[in-house]
């Protein structure tokens, strides 16, 4: 028979190995007391509705591993989660109650009109009715894509009735995971992937984020550098310079000298066939397009990522463990935005550029790829490297121009300078 003191010891163990240490466990009242202690000495604790006691090991490790990857995820505390989490010995696992969350979610409607609220119902029970079809959505795309395919066909691509729909569907889910506890995975897609799902109207242009351009991208990197923020600054580099999407930093990887970038972003069309989507797809090879006055930025930046002489900033490393659990890679884009939009610099850079995301900075690869250099790099193999296909890559960024970049084009097709008409016509008239 397992004594009390050698089991709880076990369970003590296999909590720090793994969740790592200031977790501790004890009994109160026949229930489990979880205490989490933080960096600062300060120290947290809610009850478990799961008794202290060999027989219930696995449930208890169950639970604790629920709030630490809640945590780590949502960036919350342990009383935080436990508010949003439903762990008993009855329901160890914190199975979700879907049902039960689609009637919070109502009630948080109800300063809407009549009609408002009841479209919200039909679009939530329609989502309900994808998610108890087989093969059943794993996490959040794969729940909106399914939607999208069993719900949806009907309505024109870009129609205000879609763009509706899967909004609302993705509010419902951002509501399950910010107030009720479901796991990250299960947070809905954003920009490229979510605008795929809702389409584009025939004739109508969707708005493009601007890139950040370079002398901006060169402010940025110098401030950081000042602010000796260097973290931060091998994150901004590296998304910059390579054209990586931000959560791409969780996947990249050192071989043959060159820097390769795993797979994050979902095959959408694999989804609405209910095709099982691989893991992981072929690496692919990652190139820096530097920054003028600043050759070489790249390959120093890539190399202090490998050597580990400087880390990424501890939100974006923290949502990184969590993506390698969850295979959700979504975090770690949140974290690198939350970390820049609380930036006072990057804040002055959106001030003077309406529009202006985080996402830029992997829009200012292409930029430089067609508008920086006297040889443009081709369509083909900007689309490469960044990780798409060329019909999207001229989707996303094929219309960009500005009046400062039409003078600058014309201006070396003729190998002159570009003047304003008043002067051009002055000078002949001469």
């Amino acid at each position: 028979m397992v004594s009390a003191e050698s089991w709880g010891k076990a369970l003590r163990r296999d909590i720090k190995n793994e969740y790592g240490p200031g977790w501790s466990v004890s009994a109160q009242s026949g229930k489990t007391k979880l205490t989490r202690r933080y960096a600062d000495g300060t120290r947290s604790s809610v009850m478990i509705e799961i008794p202290f006691s060999s027989g219930h090991k696995r449930e208890l490790l169950i639970a604790i591993g629920t709030h630490a990857e809640q945590m780590a995820e949502q960036q919350i505390s342990l009383k935080e989660s436990r508010k949003r989490t439903a762990v008993t010995a009855a329901n160890p696992e914190g199975v979700f109650v879907w049902d039960e969350a689609a009637k919070a979610f109502y009630e948080t409607r109800k300063d809407l009109g009549p009609v408002t609220q009841r479209n919200t119902v039909t679009r939530i029970e329609k989502a309900l009715d994808s998610l108890n079809r087989k093969p059943r959505p794993k996490d959040g795309l794969e729940l909106l894509a399914a939607f999208e395919r069993q719900h949806l066909q009907h309505l024109q691509p870009g129609s205000e009735g879609r763009k509706k729909s899967i909004q609302e569907v993705g509010k419902f889910l951002r509501f399950c995971v910010e107030r009720r506890g479901l796991a990250g995975r299960w947070m809905p897609p954003v920009g490229e992937q979510r605008q795929e799902l809702v389409g584009a109207a025939e004739g109508r242009d969707a708005k493009l984020t601007p890139p950040l351009k370079t002398d901006d991208f060169i402010a940025l990197l110098s401030e950081l550098e000042r602010r000796r923020q260097h973290g931060l600054r091998l994150a901004v580099g590296l998304v910059g310079l390579y054209g990586l999407r931000p959560a791409e930093l969780a996947v990249l990887s050192f071989e043959d000298g060159q820097l390769r970038v795993g797979q994050v972003k979902r095959n959408m069309a694999a989804i609405r066939k209910g095709a099982k989507q691989q893991a992981r797809e072929n690496l692919r090879l990652a190139l820096p397009l530097d920054l003028p006055g600043h050759e070489g930025l790249g390959a120093q930046l890539a190399l202090q990522w490998q050597s580990g002489l400087v880390k990424l900033p501890l939100p974006i490393r923290t949502a990184i463990k969590t993506a390698e659990k969850t295979g959700s890679y979504k975090p770690v884009g949140d974290a690198f935005r939350q970390l820049l939009d609380r930036h006072r610099f990057w804040k002055s850079l959106v001030a003077g550029n309406p529009g202006l995301t985080p996402y830029s900075l992997r829009h200012s690869f292409a930029w430089r790829a067609h508008k920086q250099y006297d040889r443009p790099l081709s369509v083909r193999d900007a689309a490469a490297l960044m990780g798409h296909d060329p019909e999207t890559h001229y989707k996303h960024y094929g219309r960009w121009t500005d009046e400062a970049g039409l003078l600058d084009a014309v201006s070396r097709l003729t190998a002159q300078p570009a003047k304003p008409a008043s002067q051009a016509f002055g000078a002949i008239g001469a």
